[in-house]
């Protein structure tokens, strides 16, 4: 009877670190998608329109 080691070939050990966490996929998901929220908010914050001055209309 002969004995062989067998190399580890498993899928998910070959595919590495993220692939037998995906939970961390949603993660980074989430704050990629705060950090874009937040750099548009700042953007509109620091780019706000003119005010205009609105007269009041009276009808007679």
């Amino acid at each position: 009877m002969t004995t062989s080691m067998h190399a580890n070939t498993s899928k998910s050990e070959s595919l590495g670190y993220f692939a037998r966490r995906p939970w961390l996929w949603v993660v980074l998901a989430f704050v990629m998608l705060l950090s874009a929220w937040s750099v548009l908010f700042y953007i509109a914050l620091n780019n706000q329109p003119e005010i205009v001055p609105l007269k009041h209309l009276t009808i007679p």
